[in-house]
This record gives C-alpha cells, structure tokens and sequence, in this order.
C-alpha cells in the first residue's frame, strides 16, 4: 500500500491550472508564449532590487512542485499573472522577514524541503513501459476487468400465465429458428419499448437492469431463453440471451499513465521505507 505519498496530488497541479485561478480568471482568451523570456530576463523590479525569470520559476516550481513548470512555455496571461505574484510575495517578504527567526517557521522549512525533495525524487525514477505491461497483465483480473456486458432480447407482459405460456410456444426452438420466434412472440405480446425491434435490449451492463432481472440473464447460457417468468415491477419477463462477453478489459493504453504513476509512488514508497528502517525513532507517548 503506498501510505505516505499524499503530497503527490500536488505533483500533477498543472501551470495552467493554477495560474488560472488568479482572480477567478480563465486563460482560454490567450495561448501564445510571450516571447524573448530568458532565465535572466528582467520582469520587475522592487525597491529596486531586479526580479528575474529565474526568479519566478523558483517560485512557482516551489508553489507547484513541478519542476517541469517555466515562465517562456506558458502563455502570456499567465506570465503576467505569475510575475504579479511573486512581486507581490517580495513586497511583504520584508514586513514579514522576522518570522523566519521563529521556531514555527523553522519548522514549517523542515515540511517544505521534504515536500520538494519527495517531489524531486518522485520525478527522477524512471518506470519503463515494459514495466507497465507487465503489471498490466499481471493485474489484470484484479483492477482491469471490467463489468461483463450481456446480448439480450425479451418479452414483458403483465400477466404470469401468459409468460409460461410464450415460454412454452419458445421450448425445443434453437438458433435461428429461436431468435425469429421470439422475436416475433415479442412484437405480438411485449408491453416494453424495445417490442417494436423484437425485443432487442442490445448489450447492456446487468448492474444497470432490474437486480431480478439482472441475476437470470447472468445465469443463462448464450442461446438459452429463462425457463420461468422472471417478475419485476415492470411485469413478468422472459428473457433470451444472445451474448456473454465475461472477459473484457479496460485497454492498457487507457490505464497505462495511472499505472506508471502507481508504480512510480511505489518506488518513492520503497525508498522511504528504506529511510523508516534505518531511523532509529522512539516515542515517549502513546502513538496508537
């Protein structure tokens, strides 16, 4: 179990993400980068004192925890919007310069470096597609299966008799012989909407039909109608089924950047476990 990577929400803030929040704004209106951005570009001055592009791509990597995140790749929006915050944060750094005595801040410092360090060493392990696969495959009942769909037609009618009686007009019938039968049972005798196609429901997911209804169509073979009348609050069904896909799963490619993010917390786990037991920790309280 990974157990101590909450930080890791924060590594996929995005820059766009967050420097549209600036005053409720959206950045949709301008994606053009603003140009001749170098890192030691000049964006601002205060009191003075120059501030620079390297200066606040310190700054919103340390705000994002994205290391990937600079100045000259965003649009020009949001660079505006960042160089106002940072000039902000320099001009109350100095009202705020003797916090950084206290032990609070001091121990705030201590969360924030970890915090950068787990989301610099979370950026440097490397997980290979081939280890994705592999995990894939090996996984793949356990976290990838999905829901079986089922194939089928049937018949409601509000009457039970009735019921047993199309069921009994359907037995000994087989194949085609069985869909053409039925399918003309339905269109006769059917109080659903799917009786004008012959009761055709197409594929469907059995979570999402009536639990009674549900439980018979997954006990049937494919080709086999219900031997009894199946009730519900929409009548008595009879229920043929034309299809069972039982082993489907969800395609690797759609899973594969939220395995490699599993796998890459796993190793960021293993490491710190590595750090827990060579630490040697006592504790004076009662900690469960």
């Amino acid at each position: 179990m990974i157990k101590k990577l909450l930080f890791t929400t924060s590594i996929a803030i995005s820059a766009f993400a967050f420097a549209g929040m600036a005053h409720g704004k959206t950045a949709a209106h301008n994606t053009a980068p603003m140009k001749g951005l170098t890192e030691s570009t000049v964006v601002a001055e205060v009191n003075g004192k120059k501030v620079t592009v390297k200066d606040v791509n310190a700054y919103m990597q340390g705000m994002t925890k994205d290391f990937r995140i600079k100045l000259q790749d965003l649009p020009a929006q949001h660079v505006k919007d960042f160089v106002k915050k940072y000039v902000d944060t320099e001009k109350y750094y100095q009202a705020a310069k003797p916090i950084t005595k206290t032990p609070q801040y001091k121990a705030l410092m201590k969360k924030i470096a970890v915090d950068l360090w787990m989301a610099k060493e979370y950026k440097k392990i490397k997980v290979s597609d081939a280890e994705a696969k592999s995990f894939y495959d090996k996984n793949k009942d356990l976290y990838f299966k999905t829901t079986p769909k089922l194939k089928a037609r049937h018949i409601v009618v509000k009457d039970e008799q009735l019921a047993k009686k199309l069921i009994n007009e359907l037995k000994g019938l087989k194949g085609k012989a069985l869909e053409k039968k039925f399918a003309e049972l339905a269109k006769k005798y059917s109080i659903g909407p799917s009786k004008i196609d012959g009761g055709e429901l197409g594929y469907f997911d059995p979570k999402s039909m009536a639990p009674a209804f549900a439980e018979a169509a997954l006990k049937l073979k494919v080709g086999e109608i219900t031997t009894k009348p199946v009730q519900t609050r929409f009548g008595y069904h009879v229920i043929l089924l034309e299809d069972k896909n039982t082993k489907s799963y969800v395609p690797f490619n759609k899973v594969k950047g939220q395995i490699i993010a599993y796998l890459k917390n796993k190793k960021l786990d293993d490491e710190l476990t590595a750090i827990d037991n060579k630490t040697k920790v006592k504790f004076l309280i009662p900690t469960k």
